[in-house]
């Protein structure tokens, strides 16, 4: 396992679950443990204020 800027995280397997909070409306997972980052994942996880990864 090593912490890698999110950036640079394409076809990495992710060590952790991502969790998406939108108060009220929606909490739940939105990338398992053992997903593989593609291109289109990097603005959703930026998004959710992840610059950095553990894969």
């Amino acid at each position: 396992m090593k912490k890698i800027k999110t950036v640079d995280s394409i076809g990495h397997v992710l060590c952790h679950d991502i969790t998406q909070i939108i108060r009220g409306e929606f909490k739940g997972r939105i990338f398992e443990k053992g997903h593989i980052v593609k291109k289109e994942d990097i603005k959703l996880l930026l998004s959710l204020g992840k610059d950095n990864l553990y894969v």
